[in-house]
């Protein structure tokens, strides 16, 4: 019985594996190339430049596609990603974000940081 339980959890790991990272796309190489221009506000290793630009190391993959899709589309307005958004193609969105999304992250939980947490 410990068998087949164990059978069976390895089993379901495997297809949470493969099924869970099918999701992610883009070329880790390609996309530090391609996010040289980024690095001038949002530093050489993701984390920001100064403390008001965003920290894209270790975001989610997903939510930096669908903002820089955003912001290309006009769905999102901001002077400077407008126009660093609209000559992307979907692969330089894929490769950007999944260049961002590898680099280990500083950011932390938001506690003791917003007004009114515990």
């Amino acid at each position: 019985m410990q068998r087949r339980t164990l059978i069976v959890s390895l089993f379901a790991a495997t297809l949470l594996f493969a099924f869970g990272t099918a999701g992610a796309a883009g070329n880790i190489a390609a996309g530090k190339k391609k996010a040289a221009a980024c690095e001038a506000c949002h530093g050489a290793n993701g984390n920001g430049a100064a403390p008001n630009y965003p920290a894209l190391a270790g975001q989610y993959q997903d939510y930096m596609i669908q903002a820089l899709h955003e912001y290309k589309d006009g769905q999102r307005t901001n002077a400077i990603m407008n126009g660093m958004a609209a000559p992307l193609t979907d692969q330089d969105i894929d490769d950007i974000t999944a260049f961002f999304a590898s680099l280990p992250s500083k950011l932390s939980s938001l506690h003791g940081k917003v007004q009114g947490a515990k």
